[in-house]
Order: structure tokens, then sequence, then C-alpha cells
């Protein structure tokens, strides 16, 4: 709907680093965005449909994993975006 954001894993994808996910999270809230839903293919990844409504295609990595490894990964890298953030001690890498 109106509002929400889309960001879709995919190898094709940019490459972010910690604090850049944290910068994209910022400039959603900024924009009002409502919600936002992170999608992660199959086996076969996803259709160009599903690329092309995408607000930002995410690549985790170079390297090809299974999509249960791809959802824990994204799910700590937003939880390590929130918490840079907020300024908490979870991250400890440079900017």
């Amino acid at each position: 709907s109106a509002g929400d954001k889309v960001w879709v894993l995919d190898e094709r994808g940019t490459q972010e680093t910690s604090p850049g996910v944290a910068k994209r999270l910022g400039e959603l809230e900024n924009r009002s965005a409502k919600r936002l839903a992170v999608l992660l293919g199959g086996a076969y990844g996803l259709d160009d449909a599903a690329r092309a409504r995408a607000d930002w295609v995410w690549s985790l990595s170079k390297g090809t994993f299974a999509h249960e490894l791809c959802r824990a990964v994204a799910l700590e890298q937003l939880y390590r975006a929130r918490t840079i953030q907020r300024g908490e001690p979870y991250h400890h890498g440079g900017t």
C-alpha cells in the first residue's frame, strides 16, 4: 500500500555496510515509510517483477547461500542497523 517500502534480497543487488543499512533505514523513517517488506526468494530467487517493484535490491554477499541463512543474516543486519541508530554498543565496526 501507499507508504510501504520493499527491499529485495538478490545476489545482483547492491552490497552495503552495516552503517549504510542503518542510514537507509533512517532515510525510510525520514520519508515516513509505514512498513518495510524484505523479500527473499527461494532456490531460484525472485522474478523480474519483484525486483522491479523493489525500492532497493540488496545483496548480502557476492557468494550464494541457502535462503534460510540469508534470512538470518538479513535479520541480524537489520537488528545491527537499529542498534547503530540508537548508539548502542552492539556494533563494533567502523563506519
